[in-house]
Protein backbone atom coordinates (compact mmCIF):
# COMPACT_ATOMS: atom_id res chain seq x y z
CA UNK A 1 0.00 0.00 0.00
CA UNK A 2 1.51 3.30 -1.03
CA UNK A 3 0.09 6.73 -0.54
CA UNK A 4 0.28 9.92 -2.37
CA UNK A 5 -0.02 13.20 -0.42
CA UNK A 6 -0.20 16.72 -1.61
CA UNK A 7 -0.58 19.53 1.06
CA UNK A 8 -2.78 22.79 0.76
CA UNK A 9 -1.63 25.57 1.27
CA UNK A 10 -4.09 27.35 3.86
CA UNK A 11 -5.57 30.74 3.85
CA UNK A 12 -2.66 33.54 5.49
CA UNK A 13 -4.11 35.74 7.98
CA UNK A 14 -1.45 38.76 8.19
CA UNK A 15 -3.33 40.48 11.17
CA UNK A 16 -2.50 37.60 12.96
CA UNK A 17 0.52 36.54 11.38
CA UNK A 18 -0.76 33.23 10.82
CA UNK A 19 -2.09 30.35 7.70
CA UNK A 20 -5.46 28.45 8.87
CA UNK A 21 -7.35 25.76 6.81
CA UNK A 22 -4.35 23.88 5.47
CA UNK A 23 -5.42 20.35 3.69
CA UNK A 24 -3.57 17.60 3.04
CA UNK A 25 -5.60 15.46 0.59
CA UNK A 26 -4.14 11.69 0.84
CA UNK A 27 -4.87 8.87 -2.20
CA UNK A 28 -4.11 5.90 -1.17
CA UNK A 29 -3.72 2.60 -3.12
CA UNK A 30 -1.37 -0.39 -4.64
CA UNK A 31 1.36 -0.13 -7.16
CA UNK A 32 4.30 -1.71 -8.83
CA UNK A 33 7.20 -0.38 -10.47
CA UNK A 34 6.71 -0.58 -14.61
CA UNK A 35 8.79 -0.05 -18.25
CA UNK A 36 9.05 3.42 -18.40
CA UNK A 37 7.55 4.99 -21.85
CA UNK A 38 10.76 6.38 -23.85
CA UNK A 39 8.49 8.88 -26.19
CA UNK A 40 6.54 9.92 -22.77
CA UNK A 41 10.14 10.75 -20.75
CA UNK A 42 11.95 12.40 -23.89
CA UNK A 43 8.51 14.99 -24.28
CA UNK A 44 8.83 16.12 -20.64
CA UNK A 45 12.60 16.16 -20.17
CA UNK A 46 12.95 13.24 -18.03
CA UNK A 47 15.76 10.72 -17.28
CA UNK A 48 14.36 7.37 -17.01
CA UNK A 49 17.11 6.14 -14.69
CA UNK A 50 16.21 8.70 -11.99
CA UNK A 51 11.99 8.85 -12.65
CA UNK A 52 10.66 5.61 -11.96
CA UNK A 53 7.12 5.00 -13.47
CA UNK A 54 4.14 3.74 -11.12
CA UNK A 55 1.30 1.51 -12.33
CA UNK A 56 -0.99 2.90 -9.63
CA UNK A 57 -4.39 1.33 -8.74
CA UNK A 58 -6.41 3.34 -6.21
CA UNK A 59 -7.75 1.54 -3.02
CA UNK A 60 -11.18 3.96 -3.43
CA UNK A 61 -13.09 3.49 -6.57
CA UNK A 62 -15.29 6.76 -8.02
CA UNK A 63 -12.04 9.07 -8.19
CA UNK A 64 -12.11 11.42 -11.31
CA UNK A 65 -9.25 11.88 -13.49
CA UNK A 66 -7.67 15.24 -13.88
CA UNK A 67 -9.27 16.47 -10.91
CA UNK A 68 -8.01 17.55 -7.36
CA UNK A 69 -9.76 13.96 -6.24
CA UNK A 70 -6.74 11.65 -8.16
CA UNK A 71 -3.08 12.03 -8.12
CA UNK A 72 -1.88 15.52 -9.39
CA UNK A 73 1.71 16.58 -10.71
CA UNK A 74 3.49 18.24 -7.38
CA UNK A 75 2.06 15.37 -5.05
CA UNK A 76 4.29 13.44 -3.55
CA UNK A 77 5.05 9.86 -2.33
CA UNK A 78 7.45 7.16 -0.69
CA UNK A 79 8.57 4.62 -2.95
CA UNK A 80 11.68 2.54 -1.79
CA UNK A 81 12.40 4.46 0.82
CA UNK A 82 12.74 7.45 -1.30
CA UNK A 83 10.13 10.53 -1.11
CA UNK A 84 9.54 11.35 -4.90
CA UNK A 85 7.58 14.14 -6.68
CA UNK A 86 5.24 13.54 -9.10
CA UNK A 87 6.18 14.77 -12.56
CA UNK A 88 3.34 13.08 -14.90
CA UNK A 89 -0.08 10.86 -14.69
CA UNK A 90 -1.65 9.24 -17.40
CA UNK A 91 -4.83 7.32 -15.76
CA UNK A 92 -6.94 5.13 -17.56
CA UNK A 93 -10.15 6.17 -16.73
CA UNK A 94 -13.38 4.87 -18.45
CA UNK A 95 -16.33 7.41 -18.33
CA UNK A 96 -13.81 9.56 -16.40
CA UNK A 97 -13.65 7.39 -13.22
CA UNK A 98 -9.98 6.19 -12.79
CA UNK A 99 -9.87 2.40 -12.92
CA UNK A 100 -5.64 2.78 -13.06
CA UNK A 101 -3.05 5.06 -14.06
CA UNK A 102 0.66 4.97 -15.02
CA UNK A 103 2.33 7.82 -13.07
CA UNK A 104 6.08 9.10 -13.73
CA UNK A 105 7.55 10.49 -10.20
CA UNK A 106 11.16 11.89 -9.66
CA UNK A 107 13.71 14.24 -7.43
Amino acid sequence: MITFTRAGAGVYDPATDTTSGAVTTTITGSAIQVRADPQRYLARELIMSTNPTLLFTPTTYGLHAYTSEFVQPGDTVDWNGVTFTVKDVEPVAPDGIVIIARIVVGA
